[in-house]
């Protein structure tokens, strides 16, 4: 946090953040709705219709379909966090910057990763979900919304079980915003990230919507992201040659700290703010 409180206040680099941990994941799967015999059929005055009758209908019925839900507060307590422990060895063996595809292994020879699974599904450290291929997603969309008020989450969550597919997660963490709250950090217990994949429609009515769905809500700061930089283009950018993921393990990255007994990440610069490795950036592309 001092590295960033630097960028914030002394350097001006950074004039919004959101830092958040997860607490809960629920997944969207359902195939009730906004499908036609042509297709997809995303109608955006459908959607306002809808979210218009969870909020002020008493009356209105629809059967929610199961929503999965994995609640990482719950997870096994056992000492697990260390690097000498079943549970990090079993994590680190199967885990690489991509997700695992879990079918691939099943009925096949790979014993050692599939014991590495169940040891760590058993202990509710992982969470398995189902990812969709072939269906013509187009768009993907990540709302954050800190700060919202907790009698609010079974509501949104309801009111985004409207789409087809994706994950919210209840949150909690803090963000800044340059200029408001007297230029300090603001503190959340409950918030809420939406991660949402949408075949080709209207989007921007639907983030209109979306807007006066907030408004209403009382949710002030929250912030749209969509039409992010394809992630492997940028390393691209960077790297040139990317044959390094293919045994890449981001957790090699992590620093366990023996006092306090937590994993950290390396530090990037001394105690005077010099710079501990180069920059990524080629200087022949500046």
């Amino acid at each position: 946090m001092k590295h960033l409180n630097w960028y914030t206040k002394t350097k001006r680099i950074i004039l919004e953040y959101c830092l958040f941990s997860i607490k809960t994941i629920h997944q969207i799967l359902n195939f009730n709705y906004n499908l036609s015999a042509k297709g997809w059929d995303y109608d955006s005055n459908r959607f306002k219709i809808y979210f218009q009758n969870i909020l002020f209908n008493p009356n209105y019925k629809i059967e929610f379909p199961k929503i999965t839900q994995f609640d990482m507060e719950k997870s096994a307590k056992q000492d697990f966090e260390g690097p000498n422990s079943i549970y990090f060895q079993a994590l680190s063996k199967i885990y690489t910057h991509r997700s695992i595809d879990v079918k691939s292994y099943l009925g096949s020879r790979h014993h050692s990763i599939i014991d590495n699974i169940l040891t760590l599904l058993k202990q509710n450290l992982i969470f398995p979900y189902i990812s969709l291929k072939n269906l013509d997603f187009q768009d993907k969309i990540y709302l954050i919304l800190p700060n919202v008020k907790e009698e609010y989450n079974q509501t949104i969550i309801k009111i985004f079980n409207f789409f087809n597919y994706g994950f919210i997660s209840e949150i909690e963490g803090q963000y800044y915003i340059y200029g408001f709250s007297d230029d300090n950090p603001i503190k959340f217990e409950n918030g809420l990230m939406i991660k949402l994949y949408l075949p080709q429609c209207e989007v921007d009515e639907f983030l209109r919507l979306f807007d006066l769905l907030f408004e209403y809500l009382e949710i002030d700061d929250y912030v749209v992201l969509a039409d992010l930089t394809n992630g492997k283009t940028l390393l691209k950018e960077i790297y040139r040659d990317l044959s390094f993921l293919d045994s890449y393990n981001p957790i090699s990255n992590l620093k366990w700290n023996k006092k306090d007994k937590i994993w950290m990440n390396h530090k990037l610069y001394t105690e005077k703010f010099e710079k501990i490795y180069p920059d990524l950036i080629r200087q022949d592309n500046v």
